[in-house]
């Protein structure tokens, strides 16, 4: 929460601190119950995942599109070299969940169905998940570093998670604020056993106007100057669509990753699949993301 130095007189008249804290005691007694929730599937998808100590691991969220997941999936195998990829499902309909563990057995990759998760507030159901993932499986696997990625976060490069981390506690696409900075929940990433004691949350905190995973501000980020770290940037770029050869902008996250952006939470994703859709077929016809780009 906001430090109470940082409310404005208008505020304090509002009463909006005592809104913010009240609002902040809620979500982590929301958390603190759903932390405490196993799913029956969780011993079998730890025992299968135990190898995996010491190593990189990338943690997806799904939600809701398995299409977009098994081009993400299809890409990590061709691209992301040095961590192995795990999905957690936080859907909300029983028939994409089918879908999702479905399109993880085809490709071989770890599933697990997320506790049912009955709030309908975006960032809220996403951090939790996101928080519930860090101290049920991280945790417990005990990895040398985990990445939290975007379930339409596609890598178009090779890239290796573990060089982008070095010498650094933390990675990622960084947003800042006023009253302080976080990484995006979509791209972050982080040494184990540097925050594997911390208290962390990836709830939003909207009173100092952090998305997901800014409660982290307090117990983490704020102890660094983030102009003496490396951070991920982005930026948008025009790529030429492959089957039509028509330009479209796009958002390409650390160089490597093409971000299809909100196709969750409100079925964006129903206007760009056919774009989507092209540019996959033109990256398995062997075409490189470089082929794809506009020059000039």
């Amino acid at each position: 929460m906001r430090d109470l130095s940082n409310f404005t007189a208008k505020e304090w008249l509002r009463l909006l601190p005592l809104q913010h804290a009240l609002k902040q005691v809620r979500n982590d007694v929301f958390l603190a119950i759903y932390k405490k929730i196993r799913p029956k599937a969780l011993q079998s998808f730890l025992t299968e995942t135990q190898k995996l100590k010491g190593k990189n691991i990338a943690l997806i969220i799904a939600f809701e599109q398995p299409w977009a997941l098994d081009w993400l999936l299809r890409m990590a195998q061709r691209n992301l070299i040095d961590a192995t990829v795990l999905v957690f499902d936080n859907s909300r309909r029983a028939a994409a969940r089918i879908d999702i563990e479905r399109v993880c057995r085809d490709h071989g990759v770890p599933y697990l169905g997320l506790p049912a998760n009955p709030t309908r507030h975006v960032n809220r159901s996403h951090g939790m998940a996101m928080t519930w993932v860090f101290y049920n499986v991280v945790r417990a696997i005990q990895p040398r570093m985990f990445a939290f990625l975007d379930h339409d976060l596609i890598p178009v490069k090779k890239i290796a998670l573990a060089e982008r981390l070095a010498g650094q506690p933390f990675f990622g696409k960084v947003k800042v604020k006023e009253w302080g900075w976080h990484l995006w929940a979509g791209y972050c990433m982080y040494d184990f056993p540097f925050v594997a004691g911390l208290p962390l949350n990836f709830l939003y905190d909207f009173s100092q106007k952090l998305d997901t995973g800014g409660r982290n501000w307090a117990c983490l980020y704020r102890q660094y100057d983030r102009q003496q770290l490396r951070l991920a940037e982005s930026e948008f770029m025009t790529v030429m669509d492959a089957i039509t050869a028509e330009p479209r902008s796009v958002e390409v996250v650390d160089h490597s990753w093409f971000h299809i952006s909100a196709i969750g939470y409100n079925d964006g994703f129903r206007s760009k699949r056919q774009f989507c859709e092209r540019l996959a077929l033109g990256l398995d016809q062997g075409k490189s993301w470089s082929d794809l780009l506009k020059q000039g």
